[in-house]
């Protein structure tokens, strides 16, 4: 039976699983929407862009767009160019019967290209609107034309994200027991071995997934040198984010190599102790859990 410190341990790491699943959960489910529901705009919408279309496809563009008082919408169009150019091009929108669906279609392009985009709409008093609201000078919608991707591919990726997950997770059970358990020296130091071969497990599924997988994935979505943004630093951050938590425990794991084969009866001297050990192991699971909570969106570069 375990301790009641013990369990008091496995709670806390219990609820950082949650949180951290809650987190993952919400950047998969949760879609950026653009709205205006205020009965004192002159004109109401919602829209909720796609991010990505398939090769070979035009994009569908659709909004709800309606007036919000004695007026009707008399035009709506999407404005958009491709990376890197300057001028806007112009697509129709066309009302869908007489409520307020509103569609218009951007043109097919290569894989890995992408539109940026914005629409504007007036009514039949003159107002007009924008979505987003800062269109046209920064964060514009975007869609990107993408291949399909084996789902295979997929599941093992997703796996090792989540197995590395899993093993930081005990890493942090046993950082937690180095730190609060009140153990004596030989339990301590076992315990720090558990932790050292969990933290090797993780960030053993961290790069196999978060590096060569990755990679592998942009390149079958986007083509050869599109998509992963590791290199330089900052590009991407979700790349980003994982070379940081890579560069972080791999120097963790080097500085306590002492522990990748725990005897007791061969001691060897190490560069710090296991306490030391287990708040850098804490540090880096508060490190991993502030950069998974931080929404990726909030780094993006504005489309110019």
């Amino acid at each position: 039976m375990p301790s009641n410190r013990q369990q008091t341990i496995m709670i806390v790491v219990v609820l950082l699983a949650g949180i951290v699943l809650l987190a993952g959960l919400r950047a998969l489910v949760v879609r950026v929407v653009h709205e205006q529901r205020a009965l004192t705009e002159p004109i109401g919408y919602k829209v909720s862009p796609q991010p990505r279309e398939f090769v070979g496809n035009g994009h569908l563009v659709s909004a709800l767009i309606w007036s919000n008082r004695d007026a009707e919408i008399v035009r709506a169009e999407v404005l958009y160019r491709q990376k890197e150019q300057e001028d806007f091009h112009s697509s129709a929108m066309q009302r869908a019967g007489a409520g307020h669906y509103w569609a218009g279609e951007l043109p097919a392009l290569a894989m890995g290209e992408w539109y940026a985009y914005y629409i504007t709409a007036i009514d039949s008093a003159g107002a007009s609107v924008s979505v987003p609201e800062s269109a046209p000078r920064e964060r514009l919608m975007h869609t990107r034309w993408e291949s399909p991707v084996n789902v295979w591919v997929q599941v093992v990726y997703l796996a090792l994200m989540i197995g590395a997950v899993i093993f930081l997770l005990h890493a942090l059970y046993y950082g937690l027991l180095i730190l609060f358990g009140r153990m004596g020296e030989l339990a301590q130091k076992a315990t720090s071995s558990r932790a050292h071969q969990s933290l090797r497990w993780g960030w053993l599924a961290l790069f196999l997934g978060g590096i060569p997988l990755s990679v592998h994935l942009y390149t079958a979505a986007l083509g050869v040198g599109r998509g992963w943004g590791g290199w330089p630093l900052g590009h991407n951050f979700g790349d980003t984010r994982t070379e940081l938590l890579l560069l972080f425990f791999g120097v963790v794991l080097l500085l306590r190599w002492d522990l990748f084969r725990f005897s007791p009866t061969r001691p060897r001297k190490p560069r710090f102790s296991n306490a030391i050990f287990g708040w850098l192991v804490l540090a880096g699971a508060i490190l991993t859990l502030i950069l998974y909570c931080i929404p990726p969106g909030l780094f993006l570069q504005t489309i110019a």
